[in-house]
């Protein structure tokens, strides 16, 4: 049993060699591939920034002027403020919609914590404003989200510690004591069995130097540079590529903290050849000229860097015949797996300004002025080339007859000496910058075509301005505004919504238990677990033809007729609430250039209890009054009418019972003294004839009393 059990154990270390060689061939194709891609582009961008920084292009000649026109920095300056002022003009760049009504506290939790764990958790405007500025100068730029759990270490010195506050430190469980001294005190007592003083010794305080180690557990968001990404030559985006890597320089200790084995690392120690490729020096060198790429040699093992690349793909791990995303992590040139897990989300996010359809990257505005940099530079060193050789033009001499010297010797008013007259002669070059004038505006009209960035459209041109119509100036802002709306858009569908999305399914994944943030200086509990991680996502930009002032002008009339309608109709009518105005109110209060409206007004208002019922009139409420007595009098008199009515024929009953029996005796009298029949029939109907007049009579003056009454009322 124990053999096979044995030879069962090496054929799985065997097919798992082969899946991981098997699997290590696949990365090196792959990344091969994407690497030859991303280089071919890769060129581009080491270009633009050049453009960008205004190295290029280079003079012909050492000789030639070298002046270079900054067309490519000033349109991307120009737009970068917009931009940013367009996502972080507000409070909340993305909110999430609600599937239903039930859903909407939860939608709004949702869009509050995600928007603090990217702007406040997280350098959100500093991350966001490196990625729009690549994006403009090398077509694309990434945002990497991704939970943290590296540890961190941190040293901290406490001196004068107590007994309890010491307690507390050792007790932490990430606390480490490096150093510690104690001072003793001394305390006399006396012992109780022979009455002797004895004196003890006990902690007074402490002096320690601990080491703090915890891991970070928080969602982590950082823009990636360009060159460190690979993507598949036939990406049409890259959600969808069949292959994304993410290639980096590492120390070990930092491989550590992520939680690699640092005895596996050290044997991959050393660099192993090129950390990365020459063409991604070259676009690190074009962004940092002083960065010679050249990595010191630690003598700390420890400190030693390593390649780490991090490969998303989709490939069938399991062997069902599904292939699945996973990523693997190597370390080095030769691509030495540590790590293999499936991997259900792409952690990188990419903007691209103006996408190509059916690819993953495409151009940016760099691209497009490049051209007009280069001739516009031309010009104007050929402008200023001439202008020089009209201020010192050429002289001719007569070799032997001038001292060159003299000739050579520029500064104004030194004197040539010559033997004879006419042996110097200036050959004059007439001046033709003026002929270059026209061509200039004609690129810089290009360029206006192609950014829509343009002095009037910059506020620049006060001329242009005074000169032109209020219509033909907002057409020229439109025009302007236009193309970095469109940008804008193109950043908030394919870049913002994705990173937000993220965002939420990470926290959704990895937060564990309730978690306290600060919202408009309150401390909110969230716990993300119970949260939908497919919601729905709407990026709150305002893009739009017209400026803040016009927005402004109509929202105003917005919030004027919401008041119109709140005291006319008041705060329950179908027609506005008082939550939209306070909506109203606080956009308001956001295009004027606040950025927090709570300071100023609640924004969220609960249920607004109704009313209290309107005070009654004190007239109506006496002759309410006066109509109750009246009702209850009316009430009493009927009472009193059937209490008589009923004594009259109680009365009447007892009489004639009193009659009856006297009638009853008397008849038996006279039949016991004179024998005679007396018919008795005949006077009991006599006597009940007369009992029903009675009653009738009784009740003819209690409905009288009755309808009396009724009558007084309605007059009342």
């Amino acid at each position: 049993m124990k053999e096979n059990k044995k030879k069962e154990d090496l054929k799985q270390e065997e097919e798992k060699s082969m899946n991981l060689d098997e699997l290590q061939g696949v990365l090196k194709s792959e990344m091969d591939d994407a690497r030859d891609y991303i280089h071919q582009v890769g060129y581009d961008r080491a270009e633009s920034t050049e453009y960008y920084l205004g190295n290029e292009p280079d003079p012909t000649s050492s000789l030639q002027s070298q002046y270079v026109s900054t067309d490519v920095r000033d349109s991307v300056l120009f737009m970068l403020p917009s931009i940013m002022r367009t996502f972080f003009g507000t409070k909340k760049i993305v909110e999430f919609v609600p599937k239903n009504k039930e859903d909407i506290p939860l939608a709004e939790q949702q869009t509050d914590y995600v928007n603090y764990v990217i702007q406040e958790q997280n350098p959100g405007f500093q991350v966001l404003y490196d990625v729009f500025k690549d994006a403009l100068i090398r077509k694309t730029g990434y945002v990497k989200a991704f939970w943290d759990t590296s540890i961190q270490a941190s040293t901290h010195e406490y001196s004068g510690l107590n007994v309890d506050q010491y307690q507390a430190l050792v007790l932490d469980e990430n606390v480490e004591i490096l150093e510690q001294s104690v001072e003793m005190k001394e305390i006399k007592i006396v012992d109780e069995e022979s009455g002797e003083e004895q004196v003890q010794k006990t902690p007074n305080k402490y002096d320690v130097v601990i080491r703090r180690v915890k891991p970070s557990n928080k969602v982590c968001i950082e823009s990636v540079p360009p060159e460190e990404i690979l993507l598949a030559r036939n990406s049409r985006s890259l959600e969808t590529s069949s292959y994304v890597a993410h290639r980096m320089i590492k120390s070990i200790s930092d491989l550590v903290a992520m939680g690699y084995d640092k005895e596996e690392l050290e044997q991959y120690g050393g660099y192993g050849g090129d950390i990365l490729d020459p063409e991604a020096y070259e676009e690190q060198r074009a962004r940092n000229p002083f960065d010679n790429m050249t990595y010191p040699d630690r003598n700390d093992p420890q400190g030693n860097e390593l390649l780490y690349i991090e490969h998303y793909l989709f490939y069938d791990l399991d062997c069902d015949g599904i292939a699945e995303r996973i990523r693997v992590c190597t370390v080095g040139d030769a691509l030495n797996i540590i790590n293999i897990e499936q991997w259900d989300h792409l952690p990188i996010v990419m903007f691209c300004p103006d996408p190509e359809p059916h690819t993953a990257i495409g151009s940016c505005p760099a691209d497009y002025l490049k051209p007009i940099q280069a001739a516009k530079s031309q010009i104007v060193r050929d402008t200023l080339d001439s202008l020089g050789h009209s201020i010192f033009p050429r002289m001719g001499i007569v070799e032997g007859q001038v001292n060159v010297d003299d000739v050579l010797n520029t500064d104004i008013g030194q004197p040539i000496r010559m033997r004879a007259p006419g042996m110097v002669q200036p050959f004059s070059i007439p001046f033709v910058g003026k002929e270059a004038f026209p061509v200039l505006g004609y690129l810089d009209e290009a360029k206006e075509n192609r950014t829509g960035v343009s002095k009037a459209s910059a506020g620049l041109n006060a001329d242009a301005l005074q000169s032109s119509t209020k219509s033909a100036v907002s057409a020229t802002m439109s025009a302007a505004q236009g193309r970095v709306e469109l940008i804008c858009r193109h950043f908030a569908e394919s870049g913002l919504k994705h990173l937000f999305k993220l965002v939420n399914s990470l926290v959704i994944k990895h937060q564990e238990g309730e978690e306290i943030f600060r919202l408009n200086n309150k401390f909110i509990p969230v716990d993300p677990r119970y949260w939908d991680s497919n919601k729905d996502v709407v990026v709150n930009i305002a893009l739009s033809k017209s400026s803040d002032e016009d927005k402004m002008v109509v929202l105003s009339q917005i919030i004027s007729k919401q008041e119109q309608l709140l005291q006319q109709l008041g705060p329950n009518n179908p027609i506005v609430t008082p939550q939209q105005y306070a909506n109203s109110l606080s956009r308001l209060i956001e295009m004027g250039g606040f950025k927090d409206p709570q300071a100023f007004i609640n924004t969220q208002i609960g249920d607004i209890p109704p009313p209290p019922p309107p005070q009654p009139d004190p007239n109506l409420l006496l002759a309410q009054a006066e109509i109750e007595k009246s009702r209850v009098s009316s009430q009493k008199s009927i009472i009193d009418a059937e209490t008589d009515r009923m004594k009259i024929i109680m009365d009447d009953d007892r009489d004639r019972d009193i009659e009856e029996a006297k009638i009853r005796l008397k008849i038996a009298e006279l039949k016991a003294r004179y024998g005679a029949q007396v018919d008795v029939a005949e006077i009991n109907s006599l006597m009940e004839r007369d009992r029903e007049i009675i009653r009738a009579i009784a009740k003819t003056k209690s409905q009288g009393l009755f309808n009396n009454n009724q009558g007084g009322n309605e007059n009342i």
